[in-house]
């Protein structure tokens, strides 16, 4: 089955080649007219004509900074309200694999470093870089599902939420992202924290099969564990470190539980320290297809009192979810939970609900609305200390809808790819506002925050990683063998350095 998504493109968006000659002309005119000097108008029609000239190798779209419609499309390329300051000299959004191959040309023949986006949600907007070209792979988004195989080739910009509901007509499910808008490509590509990922391949990155890849050269090569098997060790986590734009993923499905149930627990934060102990010794008696997770968050209606700690009307959300195909399973498989005794501190308790992957996406998007974010985590083998820490710091969080998230990994066994999994726990921390006032403070208590659980974890992932704040902390998201190896690879494909590697980590400009 094949099926395709294009997005609409934004209200007065260029779609001929006159109208951006147009708009430039307009522009030029514009500048001399208020004085601009000989020189500034003269490299100004040199853009305009940089950018007609790739527009007639690019079936897609693409915006000049300078130009009318580059604001509304740079902004409308980052998910969250936050609207980080920095552009991009070009923005392409391809319409194929040709138009990528176009446009990765380009840049490497006019010195001009590229990044890649298709959704935007990378929370610290690691994509938009001040200078140079992003290409958009968003229209990138059809689906190809071999039901006898177990297999989909899918584009980089469909969205799980699409995917997880083909695939259900086939009897088959992957490991997407907790929340369901986020589409495959980023988070793939930096690892892939997915639902049932323990049972799934530990992380979702690791049932990539086959990826389609430009390369800075222009070609488009294929890599797997069999061809240019060193490329696809480093599209298995390479992240926003990546030297090449993914134009499809050649996946591995998994059949569909057919009863999938949860327990949820909500507890006063106060409680968090017993809680976390809990989830120690609940975890590892938990089968791998039944996830544990807990949340931090402001308390529902009728329980903001539950919470004895000043300044802070927060609980303890504690959920387990069972991907298995009877009720008897999912029951026998959360029973390490339902029978311990933490469950008596609960203040509400709903056991054995029925799940769809569809109301476990709502139930991960309500609390995390499009807001203004900064996100940060940690990998932990116990919580213990790191809970303590969380406690501390919380009540004096400038923000009452901020959320730290706990999630049990384990340490499942996993091949061999950039990724780095180091900690029986994930901890991470969503700190979201609304009133951009508001922005430092938020972003430096977070940084705070990290910086003090750092030395109490053993990694960290890099698609959640603050690296707008703590960049120098975005090694310790891989090993110091993986760290190496990504670096001698970036030099094998990308001596130019067309790409740009992490934000924050970037060498000093390339050489005209």
């Amino acid at each position: 089955m094949t099926s395709d998504s294009r997005p609409t493109l934004l209200p007065g968006a260029p779609h001929t080649d006159r109208r951006l000659f147009l708009a430039g002309t307009a522009t030029l005119a514009g500048m001399a007219a208020v004085g601009l000097p000989l020189s500034g108008i003269a490299r100004a029609a040199d853009a305009a004509a940089e950018v007609a000239d790739l527009q007639k190798a690019v079936k897609g779209q693409v915006v000049a900074r300078d130009t009318e419609f580059y604001e509304p499309w740079r902004q409308s390329m980052i998910w969250q309200t936050q609207k980080f300051p920095r552009r991009p000299d070009i923005i392409v959004q391809a319409e194929s694999v040709e138009d990528v191959v176009a446009a990765v040309n380009h840049a490497r023949q006019s010195k001009r470093r590229i990044t890649t986006r298709a959704g935007g949600h990378s929370f610290c907007g690691c994509f938009m870089r001040d200078d140079g070209m992003l290409v958009d792979v968003s229209r990138l988004s059809t689906i190809e599902i071999d039901a006898a195989r177990g297999e989909a080739v899918v584009g980089p910009g469909v969205i799980g939420r699409r995917l997880q509901e083909d695939l259900a007509r086939h009897d088959l499910a992957f490991p997407t992202a907790h929340c369901g808008m986020v589409p495959i490509s980023g988070f793939l590509l930096g690892g892939g924290l997915g639902w049932n990922g323990n049972a799934w391949g530990g992380m979702a990155t690791y049932a990539i099969l086959e990826v389609e890849i430009v390369t800075p050269d222009g070609t488009v090569r294929t890599a797997s564990e069999r061809e240019n098997p060193d490329l696809f060790w480093a599209v298995r986590g390479g992240g926003p470190g990546l030297f090449g734009v993914v134009t499809r993923f050649r996946l591995r499905c998994y059949p569909r539980p057919k009863a999938m149930r949860s327990h949820t627990y909500i507890f006063p934060f106060t409680s968090a320290p017993d809680v976390a102990k809990a989830m120690e010794e609940i975890g590892p008696k938990l089968p791998l297809n039944v996830e544990l997770i807990g949340v931090i968050t402001a308390a529902p209606p009728g329980l903001e009192k539950a919470c004895s700690a000043p300044g802070c009307d927060q609980v303890l959300v504690l959920q387990s979810v069972a991907f298995v195909d009877t009720e008897q399973q999912a029951l026998a498989g959360m029973a390490p939970l339902a029978d311990h005794p933490i469950t008596k501190l609960a203040l509400v308790a709903n056991k054995n609900a029925p799940e769809t992957f569809e109301n476990l996406y709502y139930g991960n998007e309500v609390p995390f609305p499009q807001r203004r974010y900064c996100v940060d985590n940690i990998y932990a083998d116990g919580l213990a200390k790191p809970i303590e820490v969380i406690m501390r710091h919380m009540p004096h969080s400038p923000s009452r809808v901020t959320a730290p998230v706990l999630l049990y990994k384990g340490r499942p066994d996993m091949p061999d790819g950039a990724t780095a999994t180091k900690g029986n726990f994930y901890v991470s921390c969503y700190a979201q506002w609304d009133d951009p006032a508001a922005d430092k403070a938020n972003k430096d208590w977070l940084i705070a925050l990290y910086e003090e659980l750092q030395p109490l974890g053993t990694g960290s992932y890099i698609n959640e990683l603050n690296q707008e704040g703590r960049p120098h902390r975005i090694r310790e998201c891989y090993t110091a063998e993986g760290w190496a190896k990504l670096a001698a690879l970036r030099a094998k494909y990308d001596p130019e350095r067309v790409f740009h590697t992490f934000y924050g980590l970037e060498p000093q400009p390339r050489q005209s």
